[in-house]
């Protein structure tokens, strides 16, 4: 039996800062990076070397991800490390398909719920599953809608999961970043930037260090910032009005001319 961490979005931000953790923790034999691109998944083991293999893997496809659990299963695998970082959004201008307005909801909710379930029967006790939320689970984010929508889906499983999965001595841990410096800010020509700047934003490293460092504290919920932790209990307490206020003029402060555009995000 090897014992193995799975990291899905790895080839991103901060998928590849999970990948150099997890490359150093002890009693990891291999790291398997989840990815749709194999070409970036070959470069992640270019560059760190044969413990890093490869599983191409499209988190929103059924066959595919039960695929990897028959993976699983041939190479007698115990996920020491489930680490759900795969993540995309959805903020197209109008008269984008229908598939592509999707694909936040199917791979920020589901396809992370996927693999938590492909996943939980190579998982045993004292291991983890960590899941990357967003801050944009803690209110509704008009103009970056559906992302918000997805991400506190996949916070409220993580917690659901949590207690079934107590009893059998799994740890499970949801991480909610705010705003960080990745490839999810680069906008392309058919994209609506929502904001202009990125308060309180923060490192993908940084991140991955303090979920990882949580999760092995047995934490149920990981704020990589002080201002995540703040924003937490601002919009748990505040009245709904001013929580909307907060979310459409601050944490998208491109709203004005969102409005006018007649995008649904």
């Amino acid at each position: 039996m090897s014992n193995i961490a799975v990291i899905t979005g790895a080839a991103g931000g901060i998928g590849v800062e999970f990948v150099k953790l997890m490359l150093k923790e002890k009693g990891i034999d291999e790291v398997w990076v989840v990815g749709r691109t194999e070409s970036k998944l070959q470069k992640l083991r270019d560059e760190f070397g044969d413990k890093v293999v490869p599983v191409k893997v499209d988190i929103t496809n059924d066959d595919e991800v039960n695929n990897y659990a028959k993976l699983l299963e041939e190479k007698n695998a115990r996920v020491k490390w489930l680490i759900n970082c795969a993540g995309t959004r959805a903020l197209y201008k109008k008269g984008a398909d229908l598939t592509r307005l999707l694909a936040t909801i199917r791979t920020n909710c589901v396809g992370n719920m996927a693999m938590c379930y492909a996943s939980i029967p190579f998982i045993g006790k004292g291991d983890h599953i960590l899941n990357v939320s967003s801050a944009a689970s803690f209110q509704p984010l008009p103009s970056n809608n559906s992302y918000a929508a997805s991400k506190v889906a996949l916070r409220f499983f993580s917690k659901g999961l949590e207690y079934e999965l107590k009893t059998r001595g799994i740890k499970v841990t949801c991480s909610c970043p705010g705003w960080v410096a990745t490839e999810l800010m680069e906008f392309a020509d058919d994209e609506f930037p929502p904001i202009g700047r990125l308060p309180g934003a923060t490192t993908p490293e940084n991140v991955a260090k303090k979920s990882i460092r949580d999760a092995r504290r047995g934490k149920s919920i990981c704020f990589p910032t002080f201002k995540v932790h703040r924003d937490y209990y601002l919009t748990k307490y505040l009245p709904n009005v001013c929580v909307m206020w907060y979310a459409s003029h601050i944490e998208t402060d491109r709203y004005k001319d969102f409005i006018k555009t007649g995008i649904i995000t």
